[in-house]
């Protein structure tokens, strides 16, 4: 089992730099070089815990320095990175914070056609609101900004403030070229999420663990053309959240899905991407508490009172993945659509599945050699299915108490499900199976950079995201704007 402590994660990554780093020595390196980056950013934003009503606005300083160290040969490449992000709100300190993290990853060709790879990596995220967490830890290579750095994808959110949570992942596999047109690769590997105390809050989450895996085969059919099949499978296990009586119990989810892709290049302007499969989900939760209705001696007789009993349940049902992209290159920039649907497992009392539709669009012009605007936006429709059976306690019928047979019980509504005998039986009511909540966002962002010099680069950002739907599944209902200026540095130094 991977160990809970995603500090593993960064063992493992410092691990597969070395052994990458060794690979590449023996294969004489042409190319090395040292990273060093800083991004100083100040914003405003207009409701920095997310409230429903009566925002509160703050004064937001970012500053994240960052060291990357790259080494490239004909046979492959290592990296090895590493950053710090400190967050200073001016109106409310309790929210300060510094994030951290270390990632590795690599690539060595060990034989013609045979090539291998390994990723891993360690961050720990501070308790400040802006920060979403993913609840599943998704590998993508390369990221955006930072290498290997773990990213947030539609579908895998935790809104709001959160206690600080330390994140691990790693991935190892390989890739064999069955001929000059097609490929197999297959990896995969384990990730950890440990929440701990936090200034915003005690470790009310739920650690997960758990592993991911993939084998695709990727074809060229033509210039134009290339296919895409892929098997996937996960794994994850969460702990308990227990709060007095009540327990959510152990869950484990389980996902194996099947997929076919296209890639389309029409013309030199235009490019599309198409994906359609379908996924098997199965979820067990194991001593879940529910509510139950007894009776105990009371003035007068016996009086009603509500207990809670174990419970295990478990629920297997079918789901559809896929998406399509489209581009189109302009003649200073580019502009892209993008639709994604996603159904997955979920771990909590109120949904089993979740099915996510997700909307982008973009669109980048150059004002010139040196500045560039860029807009993008987003929608996201969530809709949960709970195939869990809802279950109450019933009511006691008043006067029916028998030393013998024990108490009488009857629902109101739903199916009566009675448990034990004479004074120790139990009533409850089952209401149904199924339940639904929705619950949607969106976001949007106007950015204009421009290059000063080589290696300095400001900036100018608008920023908007807002939610509305159930609370149940995310929280309250918001809105909230960020403006913000800053500038990057981007220094490389050959070794």
């Amino acid at each position: 089992m991977f160990p809970k402590n995603a500090r593993s994660g960064a063992s493992l990554a410092l691990l597969v730099f070395l052994c990458c780093c060794g690979a590449l020595r023996a294969g004489a390196a042409e190319k090395t070089e040292l990273n060093l980056d800083l991004l100083v950013e100040q914003d405003y934003d207009s409701n920095v815990f997310a409230l429903p009503k009566n925002p509160i606005g703050s004064a937001v300083t970012t500053v994240r320095p960052s060291i990357g160290l790259e080494s490239i040969s004909t046979l492959g490449t290592a990296r090895l990175d590493g950053w710090l992000a400190s967050h200073t709100f001016w109106s409310e300190s309790g929210l300060n914070g510094v994030d951290r993290g270390v990632s590795a990853g690599g690539d060595r060709t060990i034989f013609p056609r045979i090539n291998v790879f390994g990723y891993g990596s360690y961050q720990r995220v501070a308790p400040h609101s802006e920060i979403r967490g993913p609840d599943v830890v998704t590998i993508t290579q390369p990221a955006p900004g930072v290498p290997v750095e773990p990213v947030i994808e539609p579908g895998q959110l935790i809104e709001g403030a959160q206690p600080n949570v330390d994140l691990g992942q790693a991935q190892i596999g390989g890739r064999y070229s069955l001929t000059p047109r097609s490929k197999l690769t297959l990896g995969g590997g384990p990730f950890s999420i440990d929440y701990l105390t936090g200034s915003l809050g005690s470790a009310e989450f739920r650690d997960s663990a758990g592993w991911t895996g993939s084998l695709d085969l990727d074809h060229t059919e033509s210039a134009l053309d290339r296919l895409h099949f892929t098997l996937g499978a996960s794994s994850t296990d969460l702990d308990a959240l227990v709060s007095g009586q009540l327990s959510s119990g152990k869950s484990k989810s389980d996902q194996q899905s099947f997929s076919i892709g296209w890639d389309r290049s029409w013309s030199e302007l235009w490019v599309s991407q198409f994906s359609i499969g379908v996924r098997r989900l199965h979820s067990q939760t194991i001593g879940a508490s529910r509510p139950i209705t007894r009776v105990e001696p009371g003035a007068g007789g016996v009086q009603p009172v509500t207990d809670f009993v174990p419970t295990n349940f478990e629920d297997v049902g079918p789901g559809l993945i896929g998406g399509f992209t489209i581009q189109r290159v302009l003649p200073r920039g580019t502009a892209g659509f993008s639709y994604s649907r996603e159904t997955h497992t979920t771990g909590s009392f109120s949904a089993t599945d979740v099915n996510v539709d997700a909307v982008e669009l973009s669109y980048l012009h150059r004002l010139s050699a040196r500045a560039t605007f860029t807009l993008a936006g987003g929608y996201q429709h969530y809709a949960s299915v709970n195939n869990t059976e809802e279950i109450v306690g019933a009511t006691y019928v008043t006067g029916s108490f028998n030393p013998i047979t024990g108490p009488e019980f009857v629902c109101p509504q739903g199916s009566l499900i009675v448990t034990g005998s004479g004074a120790n039986k139990g009533g409850q009511c089952a209401l149904g199976a199924k339940s639904s909540l929705t619950s949607n966002a969106w976001n949007g962002s106007a950015r204009l950079d421009w290059q000063l010099r080589k290696p300095l680069s400001t900036f100018v950002v608008l920023r908007f995201e807002g939610r509305m739907g159930d609370v149940e599944l995310f929280g309250s209902n918001y809105n909230r704007f960020n403006v913000g200026v800053g500038f990057t540095y981007d220094y490389g130094l050959g070794l």
